[in-house]
């Protein structure tokens, strides 16, 4: 049985990956770091990947033929307020999972962002420089040059804005602040200026598993093959849950104070990685409607 240990259990990204690659008939470990959860067919593993010895010793021996490495702390915000902690699990996190992938010999399939870019130049491709404008982006960049140098077999996953209902209460992807703010009646801000290629959870996770079970190598943007601004996303989804659209506020980038800088325009060129892959990238419209039947049938079960 092919055997896959995703870093980062608990998150968005990482949750769907688990449950999906338990479906898909890995043999399936996942790691945590502060929240323990649990995962039908999926063994949990409290580890701190800012630990060598731990990270290396936990995968050796697990030994998988596959690591998705999801973990991150993912909000730019958060990454500005605490550069230490962004670094060391970023980047620092990052090392030692590599290292942990060089004595195993696990094809390591690594979780990216757009904000490595400025945004200056779109749409981008796998191949362009790396700009990062915010810490968080940083962190990442760097992590990526810490890839390139390594001795590992890996491939890179770049996304952008990643949405759906979240497994876990203590997680809140955009879609569900989006929701939850219109079911309660409160007004929320959207940018009518910030484009992104919004991709839905589950669509990114098939595509993340396709790629390791084919052990693809390389760079990779995967990502909605439209954009939207977040305002337009905000909209779309009042309208496919019957809410109401006046809440949504329109709101300009250069209006707030945001703690990280955010470009207003990142478009990831994923025509190379839809030639290429057999998972369907979702348009825009698929993967809401896509979102809406799922959280149906949740609640019909």
């Amino acid at each position: 049985m092919k055997k896959i240990l995703i870093t980062g259990g608990s998150g968005l990204l990482g949750s769907y990956a688990a449950v999906q690659a338990v479906e898909a008939g890995w043999e399936t470990y996942a790691t945590y770091s502060t929240h323990p959860v649990e995962i039908p067919g999926c063994q949990m593993l409290q580890v701190d990947l800012r630990d060598l010895e731990q990270t290396v010793n936990t995968i050796a021996d697990i030994k998988p033929q596959v690591i998705l490495h999801t973990a991150a702390i993912a909000k730019p915000d958060i990454c500005e307020q605490r550069r230490r902690d962004a670094f060391e699990i970023n980047v620092t996190g990052t090392i030692n999972v590599i290292h942990a992938c060089e004595k195993v010999g696990a094809h390591l399939v690594h979780i990216s962002s757009d904000m490595v870019f400025s945004g200056d130049r779109n749409p981008i491709h796998t191949t362009d420089t790396l700009s990062p404008t915010s810490y968080y982006g940083l962190t990442k960049a760097a992590a990526e040059t810490a890839i390139y140098a390594s001795d590992a077999e890996w491939a890179i996953v770049r996304t952008s804005l990643i949405y759906g209902p979240c497994i876990f209460p203590f997680n809140e992807s955009y879609s569900d602040k989006v929701l939850n703010s219109l079911m309660s009646g409160k007004p929320i801000g959207a940018f009518i200026d910030q484009y992104r290629p919004a991709i839905p959870a589950w669509n990114l996770a098939d595509a993340v598993l396709e790629i390791a079970d084919r052990r693809l190598r390389g760079i990779y943007h995967v990502a909605c093959p439209e954009i939207v601004t977040r305002y337009q996303f905000a909209i779309k989804l009042a309208q496919a849950f019957g809410l109401d659209e006046t809440l949504i506020e329109p709101v300009c980038v250069d209006s707030t104070r945001a703690i990280a800088h955010r470009p207003k325009m990142l478009v990831l060129d994923t025509i190379p990685t839809a030639a290429l892959l057999n998972t369907r990238l979702l348009t825009f419209e698929e993967g809401i409607r896509q979102m809406k039947e799922r959280m149906d049938a949740k609640t019909t079960k």
